[in-house]
This record gives C-alpha cells, structure tokens and sequence, in this order.
C-alpha cells in the first residue's frame, strides 16, 4: 500500500497594504479591508505572483463591493513607485514587501489576522529519516518569528 502525504505548515507570511504617505487609511494601525477595498489598488500581476493572488482574490471575493484595480505590475518595485506617485493602494505579502523600500510609501498589516499566506512542507508520510528531520528543523528556525522559542504553527 502507498504512503500518503503530510502537509506540515512551517510558516506564515501576513498579507499587508502599502499605502502612500499621508494617505487617509494611516490612520489605521490595522487597516480593515473592507476599507482598503473602497480605495484603486495596485496588484501584482497574478501570473507572476500567483500563490499571492489567489489568496487575495480569496479576500477580495468577502468584500461586498469589487475592488477597482488601478493596475497590474510585474515587479513590487513597480508597485511601490505607483503607490509613492498616488495610483493606488498596493496589496502583498509582509515578506515580499520587506526587500522593497520606497520614499513616500508606508506598510501596514491588515486587521483580519487570517489574511496571510502559509507555506507548507509536504512529506510522505511514515518514519522521517535524519537529513529530512534536519531539514524540517532548519526550515521551522526560519520561520519562527524573532524573539520566540516556539514552533511557527
């Protein structure tokens, strides 16, 4: 009989807004999406971010007016010049958005604390040898969140 496959969540990466300075959702420390929906986003193009998309979509889809979508880009970079230049409100993932850095552009988390990406380890199931174990090991410290001696999930 085969083995089956076990899905172990190793870490999650929360899904953020990147707004224009002195734009009216700063006022949230948290921003609501309902509220970021009200405003044009600027969106990665779902081809080329496509884990991220669809999890936005997912979001987007609770919201009871569609959003308008001001643009798609292909790169975060370009996200964050339309964003500083006023086109939009950005939409991606903490972890994403942590590499870019854009005069006139502030990132902040969205309230609903679920709003976030998982990334998984898929595994047979059964015995897990020791490079794999290490592996797993290794892979949990890097997703454990600074400051914690917890396991991610």
């Amino acid at each position: 009989m085969d083995a089956g496959i076990v899905a172990m969540p190793v870490w999650r990466d929360p899904l953020v807004v990147a707004l224009p300075a002195r734009h009216p959702l700063l006022a949230f420390k948290e921003v609501p999406l309902e509220e970021v929906a009200s405003y044009p986003l600027v969106l990665c193009d779902p081809q080329v971010c496509e884990g991220c998309s669809r999890q936005r979509e997912r979001l987007l889809r609770t919201v009871d007016a569609p959003p308008t979508v001001a643009e798609y880009v292909k790169t975060h970079s370009l996200m964050l010049a339309l964003v500083a230049a006023g086109y939009g409100v950005g939409f991606s993932s903490a972890a994403h958005l942590a590499g870019c850095h854009q005069a006139d552009v502030v990132v902040r988390p969205l309230a609903d604390e679920t709003a976030s990406l998982t990334t998984y380890l898929l595994r047979p199931e059964g015995e897990i040898m020791e490079p794999l174990r290490q592996f797993i090991d290794r892979v949990e410290r890097v997703g454990r969140p600074q400051g914690t001696d917890q396991r991610p999930m």
